[in-house]
């Protein structure tokens, strides 16, 4: 798979200290980068001109980026079969899926200053996914919930897909119940989010599945409405039964809902 998708125009969403993290990832500044929103495509899954000049710009991003320590990049473990077929109210889904979505503190070296913030997805009792932009430069990972903190290390990394696996080192995580592959997906599903924007943890949206893209390198990522701010890296985005369909990772400056997520099929690639 070659890299993720992403404008020049796009905030890796993270909050707090880590605008310094975002500079390095990605070798430019924030406040100065030109706004260029994708082109609309008439079709949403085959590959077009707008999906390959994303994948260019990300490309061109990456060059002389700072290169984190980081494991290199295996599935760790099998992808749950289990998908979930009732559709949940809102209420209902929030109350089943939320302790599966755990707030990230990424930390600096001693004296241990907080450089990055924002969310994982545990998909097992020992394993959780999240973006690689929020923990690359850690020396230190915390998960926490509204039950249990834990401490994590990166265990599998493609920073080039922004893709990243954690291993909690004490205790054991609540994972989700379901997951969907992105080739089930269907554009104007309903369509909710939970993460910590604005470091309000286990913040819930809804909105609409608004586009199903690939990249050059077949990377398949999903375009949604549901509201995504800086902080909400690493989200669960999940359908209206509670299956989880992918992990926020960007949005579209000064544009209108043009928010994105990988699609959690592409963490068992």
């Amino acid at each position: 798979m070659k890299s993720l998708i992403l404008l020049v125009g796009l905030i890796p969403l993270c909050f707090g200290g880590c605008r310094a993290t975002e500079q390095a990832i990605f070798g430019f500044a924030l406040d100065d980068a030109p706004k260029r929103p994708p082109q609309r495509q008439a079709e949403p899954r085959p590959k077009t001109k707008s999906a390959k000049q994303l994948q260019s710009q990300r490309t061109t991003l990456l060059v002389g980026a700072s290169e984190p320590n980081l494991p290199a990049w295996r599935v760790p473990l099998p992808k749950p079969s289990r998908v979930l077929q009732s559709t949940l109210t809102p209420s209902q889904l929030f109350t089943k899926v939320s302790p599966a979505i755990y707030s990230l503190a990424a930390e600096g070296p001693p004296p241990r200053h907080l450089i990055s913030h924002g969310s994982a997805v545990a998909v097992s009792s020992k394993e959780a996914i999240t973006n690689c932009h929020v923990v690359a430069h850690a020396k230190s990972i915390i998960l926490a919930n509204a039950a249990r903190t834990l401490k994590a290390e990166v265990v599998s990394a493609d920073p080039s897909t922004d893709r990243c696996y954690l291993k909690v080192l004490d205790g054991e995580l609540e994972p989700v119940s379901g997951i969907r592959d992105y080739t089930s997906l269907v554009v104007g599903e309903v369509v909710f989010t939970i993460g910590s924007p604005k470091g309000l943890v286990n913040t819930l949206g809804s909105g609409l599945l608004s586009g199903l893209r690939k990249s050059e390198g077949e990377g398949e990522y999903i375009q949604t409405t549901a509201p995504v701010s800086e902080g909400s890296s690493g989200g669960g985005l999940f359908d209206d039964r509670g299956n989880l369909i992918g992990v926020t990772a960007f949005t579209v400056r000064d544009s209108q809902n043009l928010n994105f997520a990988i699609a959690a099929s592409e963490f068992w690639r």
